[in-house]
């Protein structure tokens, strides 16, 4: 069974409108974290827990019928920048739960969110595939010409455009879109990267979760590396609103046992104060400068058009 591989009927509780807590989390921890909520509400129509969602318009369909006190969910774009989160009151609650010191200089400067956990990328390379050339070792190494149409990236309709592409525009701008397009040999799920033979030719580099890599470096000639300059991450926030029941409902979230969760069954490293996150190095933010810059959609589709080749003329910007 693949790791992401779920029940129809984990997805029930995306109906209770009137929940208190709305969670859309990673597909690996969705079922053990779900177990996790039925410890510690009363009822399962306290929360509204479902697959992560993405793009600039979940959260605008959400607060059309919900209004939750604790709101959870993973992504970069649309996400921060929806200006309801400020217009409803949402802010952070309970920092000195949320302060593991994986996580100390990612914090956001205007109070509102915290990252609960996170989804890094790391990379695992074939030593039958190096045909001479040096293991890649940072993130820079990704536009390297020395790896042209030899890296396999990650996508999962979000992935992609959510990690390497904003990641490499804010370091290298249009030209680094450009050079990363150079080095892709192929997008594939993850799910597809981890099977025997189940991406064509012989890459030499694929960039994937750590979970996935986790499993892959257990292949023969396969070797998992950590970006020496910090693993880039796809970040799972969390905020909620200062009343008495996000008061209540955060002391159990933010707990070792519920971050715990998320760093033992989805290797996505947790930011609760307690947890031992295991790290092989550090972790890699873009920045919240960045990411809440209303026009971070747009510069995502900018990007996506310069990989496609839809706009090789264009200048850095």
């Amino acid at each position: 069974m693949s790791v992401c591989e779920m029940n129809e009927e984990l997805h029930y509780t995306a109906e209770n409108k009137n929940a208190g807590f709305l969670g859309r989390v990673p597909c690996v921890v969705q079922l053990p974290f779900q177990d996790y909520l039925d410890s510690i509400f009363k009822s399962r129509e306290e929360y509204n827990i479902a697959l992560a969602e993405f793009g600039v318009d979940w959260l605008k369909n959400v607060f059309e019928t919900c209004d939750p006190d604790v709101l959870m969910g993973a992504g970069i774009e649309g996400f921060v920048s929806e200006p309801e989160i400020e217009k409803r009151g949402y802010t952070r609650v309970h920092p000195e739960l949320l302060d593991n010191p994986d996580f100390r200089d990612f914090k956001d400067p205007k109070g509102i969110f915290d990252i609960y956990s996170c989804i890094p990328l790391v990379m695992v390379v074939d030593k039958m595939a190096a045909a001479g050339r040096e293991l890649p070792k940072s993130f820079a190494d990704l536009l390297s010409p020395e790896y042209a149409h030899s890296i396999v990236f990650p996508d999962d309709g979000h992935m992609f455009d959510g990690i390497i592409l904003t990641y490499v525009h804010q370091v290298a701008g249009d030209e680094g879109i450009k050079r990363l397009r150079e080095n892709i040999h192929s997008i594939v799920h993850p799910s597809q990267m981890i099977k025997p033979g189940g991406v064509e030719g012989k890459p030499f580099i694929y960039v994937m979760p750590w979970i996935f890599g986790t499993i892959k470096a257990r292949q023969a000639y396969m070797e998992l590396i950590w970006f020496s300059d910090g693993a880039p991450i796809l970040p799972v926030v969390v905020t909620s609103k200062n009343t008495p029941c996000a008061e209540s409902m955060t002391k159990g979230l933010f707990s070792k046992k519920a971050g715990e969760i998320f760093r033992n069954d989805g290797f996505f490293p947790s930011n609760v104060t307690d947890v031992d996150n295991r790290l092989p190095g550090k972790l890699r933010f873009v920045g919240w400068d960045y990411i809440y810059r209303e026009e971070l959609p747009e510069i995502i589709a900018r990007c996506k058009s310069l990989i496609s080749g839809d706009d090789p003329d264009s200048g850095n910007k």
